[in-house]
Formats: C-alpha cells, sequence, structure tokens
C-alpha cells in the first residue's frame, strides 16, 4: 500500500475502514508504534499499537463495518501534525443517529501521515427543549 500523502488520505482510509469493517485497512492508518491513544465513547484512553488494535478488532469482528459519516468542522495543519475536529454520526437513516464528537490528531511519520489519536466522546442530546427545562 502506498504511503498516505496527506492527512485527509488518511482520513478516507480510517474511515472507509471503519465503515467496512476492514481490520487490516485500520492497521494501515494508525502510526506504528506505541505513542497513539485511542479513547472511544465514554471509554478510557488506550495507549500502544496492541490495546489499540486490540479494540478495533472487537468493534469491527462484532459489527461487521459501523455506517459512519464524519463531517469534519475544523481543520488545523503546522508542520507534521494536523488536527482534525467534527462530528460523526453512526448509524442509519432508519434509527436515530448517534452524534460522537471527534478529534483526530495526524502526524507524518517515515510511512506517510498516520493516525496518532482518535478521541470520541457522544454528544448528549436533552429530551426536551432547553426552554421548558426549569
Amino acid at each position: 500500500m502506498e504511503p498516505f500523502a496527506s492527512p485527509e488520505e488518511c482520513e478516507a482510509a480510517f474511515y472507509a475502514a471503519f465503515r467496512e469493517g476492514d481490520l487490516g485497512g485500520m492497521k494501515q492508518v494508525w502510526g506504528p508504534d506505541d505513542t497513539i491513544v485511542c479513547i472511544h465513547p465514554a471509554r478510557p484512553p488506550l495507549a500502544g499499537r496492541d490495546a489499540v488494535m486490540r479494540s478495533w478488532r472487537d468493534i469491527l469482528g462484532n459489527t461487521g463495518g459501523v455506517q459512519v459519516k464524519f463531517d469534519c468542522r475544523k481543520r488545523r495543519h503546522a508542520g507534521e501534525l494536523a488536527v482534525h475536529v467534527g462530528i460523526e454520526v453512526i448509524g442509519g437513516a432508519d434509527e436515530d443517529p448517534a452524534l460522537v464528537s471527534v478529534t483526530n490528531v495526524y502526524a507524518l511519520t517515515g510511512q506517510g501521515w498516520k493516525l496518532q489519536l482518535h478521541h470520541a466522546a457522544p454528544i448528549h442530546r436533552e429530551s426536551r427543549p432547553a426552554s421548558s427545562v426549569h
């Protein structure tokens, strides 16, 4: 596989692997060493390649892929680092999708751009309009 030439290419491959349940593709996007960190919604941080890949194996192996769309709201590139912040919409049209606030950090490595941090946090929806809360 060719190295990712940009953070955006790496991001596209990450979400494709997520949607397709492709563990091999998921392994390709993450950094090669133990400096990587992944925080799944409402879970403690996972540090290091083994722990992060185990978590993705569990997620993708149980689902065969996840219907997910990433709406990037802000991109910040500074030298060999890039930070993308946005919202993941998880779920299909016939169900109430989950909304997840996400920060993805990419680093330029000797193997191209790689994902270093994926931090996902649930966005809690109010059960009634804010104007009716006393």
